[in-house]
């Protein structure tokens, strides 16, 4: 009888090990108000694109939040958001958004020229030795603007919007306007 009593005790204690697993190998999934949240998806040059943050690790969408206060200016600071996009191992999409709200806007800049404007960019990395060749930079034309639509904006707090917004246009090679690239997608980060 005895026996029967420690077979069936570790018949069950081996039931429940097993059913036990290694969580330390899942990666946690985020919630919309985790503070790494962000995405993308959608098209860039006809080929579908999707990236989101997961987990504590190396996110593909980084965000930073800004305000500044125009040159010879008296008014208030403009909150802002530059957001980074690493959809693939050589290529960044760079997206400044300064006076936050909702609706259509018609961005004509590039990130790297105008720190206080709105301002879109995608970076390749041509892994050259020689610096000059090293980054290929494609930005919106003044005749064709890309449109960004923020659809959705609402703050944590203060300091800490939530933006999700639609991305539809053409960016042209810096030193080459006729190599371009089409983004037709959604963006979201806080």
């Amino acid at each position: 009888m005895r026996l029967n009593i420690y077979l069936i005790g570790a018949f069950f204690g081996m039931f429940i090990l097993s059913s036990c697993g290694n969580d330390d190998d899942e990666t946690p999934t985020p919630k919309d108000d985790s503070w790494y949240w962000g995405y993308f998806k959608g098209t860039i040059n006809g080929k579908e694109i999707a990236v989101e943050n997961v987990g504590h690790g190396d996110w593909p969408v980084h965000t930073v939040k800004t305000s500044a206060s125009p040159p010879d200016n008296n008014t208030d600071s403009i909150k802002g958001m530059m957001t980074s996009v690493k959809y693939s191992s050589d290529e960044l999409l760079s997206i400044t958004i300064y006076h936050l709200n909702k609706g259509i806007r018609y961005i004509t800049k590039s990130t790297k020229t105008d720190w206080i404007y709105d301002g879109i960019q995608i970076t390749r990395d041509t892994h050259s030795d020689k610096y000059e060749d090293r980054y290929i930079y494609y930005i919106p034309q003044k005749e064709q603007p890309f449109q960004v639509k923020i659809t959705k904006l609402t703050y944590a707090d203060q300091w800490h919007p939530i933006v999700e917004g639609n991305l539809d246009g053409v960016l042209y090679r810096l030193d080459n306007p006729k190599d371009s690239i089409i983004i037709n997608g959604s963006y979201g980060t806080r």
